[in-house]
């Protein structure tokens, strides 16, 4: 199993959904997100990521996991390039650990292992082992975090897994798909107008939940998500409210029965 740097600068892409997705980690949910490596291509599912902060503080290692994807290419990240039909190379990125605290800080790394180059231009750079290993090792002593440790063939069973999910049934729950959805929409709630930030400061600064509008369970034969018209961002309340029926109740129906409440 091999172990390689990813990369993320906030001046450059807006992580929309990175609060959500420090939830779902820290509660032992799936997040996954597909990322460039960009241009290695000897990645093999199962090998090992961490993900560096890089551009602005706090600068260093926040998250790792395996990576659950061949390298496969994706249309740019940067919607300028992407719009002249250039692409990149990406990897499925299966998180176990996610943080806003660095785990390592850049300083602490630079310090540590002055002979490698923490903030290359590009993901997908090859960590040694004995670094890759320290790495694990810190993660796995820190009380802020239970990453569960996999083998190379239980990721690719899920790996396996998530392919024929994908390929039967396309309205997968795609961190993509709901990034779309937030940037479109905002972090209020759509049914209340609830603000996480407004109600928490800081703690809740662009943190919302995401709604399908077609319950996902009941979704027959194949189905395409289009994030402006088949999802909404909700505050965690509403969200169990319109799953209190099956089907969902729809956030028209929802509304009517909160106007006292609403706070817009």
């Amino acid at each position: 199993m091999n172990s390689y740097l990813y990369t993320w600068n906030p001046t450059k892409w807006d992580w929309s959904d990175l609060q959500e997705a420090i939830y779902l980690v820290n509660n032992d949910k799936q997040y996954d997100m597909y990322w460039s490596c960009g241009n290695t291509k000897r990645i093999v599912i199962g090998d090992m990521f961490f993900l560096a902060r890089v551009g602005t503080e706090p600068k260093g290692i926040i998250g790792c996991g395996y990576i659950s994807s061949a390298p496969y290419y994706l249309p740019h990240w940067d919607k300028k390039k992407a719009a002249e039909g250039k692409s990149t190379l990406r990897t499925d990125l299966l998180f176990k650990t996610l943080s806003e605290v660095p785990i390592a800080s850049l300083k602490y790394l630079q310090d540590k292992y002055s002979e490698y180059n923490w903030t290359p231009q590009s993901g997908g750079l090859s960590i040694p082992d004995e670094i890759a290993s320290e790495l694990l090792s810190t993660v796995l002593n820190d009380d802020r975090f239970t990453f569960t440790q996999e083998s190379q063939n239980e990721v690719q069973v899920y790996a396996e897994g998530k392919a024929k999910t994908i390929t039967h049934r396309t309205y997968d729950r795609s961190p993509a798909a709901r990034q779309a959805c937030i940037e479109h929409y905002g972090y209020n709630c759509s049914v209340c107008g609830f603000s996480f930030e407004s109600a928490f400061g800081d703690l809740g600064r662009n943190y919302i939940e995401v709604h399908h509008l077609k319950q996902v369970a009941d979704v027959g034969g194949e189905y395409t998500i289009n994030p402006i018209t088949d999802l909404r961002p909700v505050c965690a309340n509403c969200h169990r409210m319109l799953h209190k029926r099956r089907p969902a109740l729809s956030i028209e129906e929802l509304k009517s029965q909160t106007k006292s409440f609403r706070l817009n």
